[in-house]
Order: C-alpha cells, then structure tokens, then sequence
C-alpha cells in the first residue's frame, strides 16, 4: 500500500506512455533503446518531458526515479512495449491514450514535449492499424 498513490500512478504512466512509443517508433526492444548512444538520449528526453507535465497534476514525480535505466535489468533486455508489438503486427494502437494523453497534457498544462509530439505525429498514421 502506498502513500502517495498518484505519485505511483503518475510513475507508472511515465514509463508506460514513454516505453510504448519509443519502442513502436524504433522498433526495438528495451535493451537496445537501454544501451544504444544515439537511442538512449531520445527515451531519457521522453521520460523528462513525461515528469514534467505530470508534476503540476500530481505530487511531483521524483526526477531520479524517472531517468534510471536501473529498472530494465539485463533478463528484460528483449522486453517490447504493447504498442510497439501491436504496431509490429499491424494492429490498432494505444497511442491516444499513451504518447496522445502526453502531448494532450503538455498543451493544456503549458509544458513544452517536443519528443512526445513528434513521436505522436510519426505513429499517428498507424493508430488503426497498418495503412492501406
């Protein structure tokens, strides 16, 4: 039982919303966004703009839980976000409730997520699946 719910609530959107749509848009899984340079700074960027539109709607989330890769030990190395398998198969995808809910967020609130944006915009043409 925790004592600050929301903060865990908050924390566990963080990662989901920042996870499914770095995953789906690279197309790999935890591991490699984990430990590739030019991956990595992209999936830390996403989890910084996620506390940061998250703080003013909850208690604020603690930035040093939100940036550790200490999470993703080595045996969840291949792990793939829901929505990056779905978009693997050519599925509809959670995106407007995930990665959309971010930029909806950080609109309403003020907060700049230029990295969420854009990873909204780049999946958007698959939210229903794979294009025609």
């Amino acid at each position: 039982m925790s004592e600050q719910i929301l903060t865990e609530l908050w924390m566990k959107f963080i990662l989901l919303a920042s996870n499914a749509s770095v995953m789906a848009l690279a197309r790999q899984p935890i591991g490699r966004l984990r430990d590739d340079p030019d991956l990595r700074p992209i999936f830390l960027a996403a989890w910084q703009e996620r506390s940061m539109s998250a703080a003013p709607a909850a208690s604020p989330c603690p930035p040093t839980r939100s940036t550790k890769f200490s999470i993703y030990q080595p045996r969840a190395a291949a792990m793939k976000a829901s929505m990056a398998l779905d978009l693997d198969r050519g599925n509809r995808l959670e995106l407007p409730w995930l990665g959309g809910k971010v930029v909806e967020l950080g609109l309403k609130l003020g907060v700049p997520t230029p990295t969420h944006r854009m990873m909204y915009a780049m999946l958007k043409p698959y939210i229903m699946g794979t294009p025609a």
